[in-house]
């Protein structure tokens, strides 16, 4: 077993051991009153077990707290953040009788923030929102609040109770302060740039919470979440405008990952808040305390009920058990509501409220940038980035088919003109997870890419430095990038190819990637109906015995020979040229083989029959539309930077426009994408 190995299997084992003690303490238990404990969506046992002492309960937490700082340390935040919380759970029902409990479950909650608020620094690249965001809501929401204005505190007071919210609404002095704040205070340009973007988004909102059975005027949580922001980010990575963090995020459904960020899909998003606070209120049966679970999370909130014996938010805001975030947030969500309800009684009449978004939605089942497919929808880039914001790379996700929102009319004819973008034009890209001592400079190096290029796929700064096992976008390349992700390149070569496998592929994924089923994979594998796959384990990807054609090398598609002609599969970023030049053969003869015009597009998955050299084919007379194409030779390979075009790149080269669009089969007007790999024609 290697040092590696090893180190894995006893970091693992500790955590299996620890799962296991951690599994016993989160076991059914009873309260000191005789009742179960509340655990949070625990199915109680049919048989009280004995109850545990204060000892039992100590010794349990203990067990789940060493068992997140080991998540913690592997990097499974969200794993360990739940394991903080349950070891509150497992204290809570003490805390109340015993005040060195209460203590405890405040230093649980302080480590849990510490090791949240270090994770964050370690998060892939977002976007960051407004400076001004976040520098505004923290200044709400994390001081003391805001305090009466005398001043107006009538005119204030008398305008909210003009107003009836479909949710209980307390008017008391922290409401109403927060009103004024809004309202007539230092607050009021912010609130008003909010209740501005809320018009874009507040009529489909209620409809989605109508939808999920919560009151419709929850929506303006938003103003105080996010201002109305889809890119809002917090010191915390929760992100979007109702500010999800990334475990929660996914727990109700939104797909976070390289290409991806669903929080910051206002309705998917919108709909993830209300199931969320559906379930919040559905465990502590108080809108309050379900907006303050919102906000610190169901443990904290379990452990001040708990705390305090109090199931009333005011109690609990006063007897500062919860942060001050969370005693401002309530009332300020309050405040934002009654305003937003009626913002004209409020002096907000000359706020100009943003038109609803509207749109149409088009399937994108290729991975492409936002030029191409604004050139697709006859729009402008930033029209289609403002609609899809939970795009993170600002092209469309490669191996998969995804929704894209265009404007409304611009769906008309989308399809077609999508089906026609050359594959020069599409983004084909691939996933890299980095290795300890890896640099972006080794990466790029790897796949053949610019440092700029890899950098500017993954909103990377120069001075940026790379963690272990996080995952970056690589452009494509100059040539086939999926061969090059292999730990062992060579093992294709030889009487049946070999696949290592690489942390979350699936044999799905992998046969999909050498074009065989799944069935095949087991049989080859003798892996009888199992899926189970293991990182680093060696797979067989094809047949013991099948053909592997061996000229031009391993890189590129799959080839299988048969007599004087071979078969060639077609991978991402492939050109009928290029797999020519490949094989040794011209351009109009494997164009001829297949009934193929210099005009065809090729598809990724498509099988090319490459003619011999010595085939009758080769005699033909070239194919009038691709002669110069054929007779072009290639001289080096240019990688391309951000703002060059084809007319500085031919003359950095001294060679002409044609001849490169010919050598990569490309048009003259064609989009330049950085990273992409060009073959320079003398």
């Amino acid at each position: 077993m290697t040092a590696r190995a090893a180190k894995l299997a006893r970091a693992f084992g500790l955590l299996a051991g620890l799962s296991l003690l951690a599994a016993c303490a989160s076991g059914p238990r009873v309260a000191p009153d005789g009742g179960p404990a509340p655990r949070g969506g625990v199915t109680r046992a049919s048989h009280a077990a004995p109850a545990p002492t204060r000892e039992d309960a100590l010794s349990d937490a203990a067990s789940l707290v060493v068992l997140a700082r080991e998540q913690a340390r592997l990097g499974l935040i969200d794993q360990a953040s739940q394991s903080w919380d349950r070891a509150i759970d497992v204290l809570a029902p003490y805390a109340a009788q015993d005040e060195t409990i209460g203590d405890r479950i405040q230093q649980i909650a302080v480590e849990q923030d510490r090791a949240q608020a270090e994770a964050a620094l370690h998060e892939d690249s977002l976007p960051e929102s407004d400076g001004e965001l976040a520098a505004e809501r923290a200044e709400m929401l994390d001081g003391p609040g805001p305090a009466l204005d005398p001043e107006h505190l009538g005119e204030v007071d008398q305008a909210a109770r003009g107003v009836q919210p479909d949710w209980p609404i307390q008017l008391n002095d922290k409401t109403v302060a927060w009103l004024e704040a809004l309202s007539s205070g230092r607050l009021r340009e912010w609130f008003a740039r909010s209740l501005e973007r809320s018009g874009g988004y507040v009529e489909r909102f209620r409809q989605i919470f109508a939808e999920e059975g919560v009151p419709q005027d929850l929506v303006y949580l938003a103003h105080i979440e996010s201002a109305f922001q889809s890119h809002a980010l917090s010191r915390a990575q929760a992100r979007g405008m109702f500010q999800f963090i990334p475990g929660t995020g996914r727990r109700y459904g939104l797909a976070i990952d390289t290409w991806l960020d669903e929080r910051a899909d206002p309705e998917k998003a919108c709909r993830a808040a209300a199931s969320y606070l559906r379930d919040l209120y559905a465990e502590f049966g108080d809108w309050n305390l379900a907006l303050a679970s919102y906000n610190a999370g169901e443990g904290r909130v379990r452990g001040a009920i708990a705390q305090t014996g109090s199931r009333d938010f005011w109690v609990l805001a006063q007897r500062s058990t919860l942060r001050p975030e969370t005693r401002n947030y309530v009332p300020a969500i309050q405040a934002a509501t009654v305003i937003a309800k009626d913002p004209v009684r409020f002096g907000f009449g000359w706020v100009d409220l943003q038109d609803p978004v509207a749109y149409e939605v088009v399937p994108v089942p290729f991975s492409a940038d936002m030029k191409t497919l604004a050139s697709v929808a006859q729009t402008d880039p930033a029209a289609l980035r403002a609609l899809n914001p939970d795009l993170r790379r600002g092209v469309t996700p490669p191996g998969r088919t995804y929704m894209l929102k265009v404007p409304v009319g611009a769906s008309a004819g989308f399809t077609e003109r999508l089906a026609q973008v050359p594959p020069e034009q599409r983004v084909a890209q691939l996933e890299h997870r980095v290795r300890r001592g890896e640099t972006v400079t080794s990466v790029a190096k790897r796949y053949r890419v610019s440092a700029s290029a890899l950098r500017a796929a993954n909103g990377l700064s120069k001075n940026s430095r790379l963690q272990a096992g996080q995952v970056l976008a690589v452009p494509r390349g100059s040539v086939d990038v999926a061969s090059l992700a292999d730990d062992e390149p060579q093992a294709a070569r030889g009487p049946s190819r070999t696949h290592r496998v690489r942390s979350g592929e699936t044999l799905g994924s992998i046969a999909g990637r050498y074009g065989v089923s799944v069935s095949s994979l087991q049989r080859w594998n003798g892996m009888g109906r199992s899926t189970k796959l293991l990182a680093g384990q060696k797979l067989k990807v094809s047949a013991p015995g099948a053909a592997v054609a061996s000229s031009g090398g391993s890189r590129g598609g799959s080839a299988a020979t048969s007599g004087s002609a071979s078969t060639h599969r077609v991978v991402p970023g492939e050109t009928a040229s290029a797999i020519a030049r490949r094989y040794g053969v011209a351009l109009d003869q494997l164009l001829r083989a297949n009934g193929l015009s210099a005009k065809s597009t090729i598809k990724v998955g498509q099988r090319l029959t490459v003619p011999g050299r010595g085939s009758a084919a080769s005699t033909a007379e070239p194919a009038s539309g691709s002669a110069k194409q054929a007779e072009a030779r290639v001289a080096t390979v240019h990688v391309v930077r951000k703002g060059e075009t084809l007319f500085r790149i031919a003359q950095r080269y001294g060679t002409t426009v044609e001849k490169i669009c010919q050598a990569n089969d490309i048009a003259r007007d064609s989009v330049l994408t950085p990273g992409t790999a060009l073959n320079i024609a003398k």
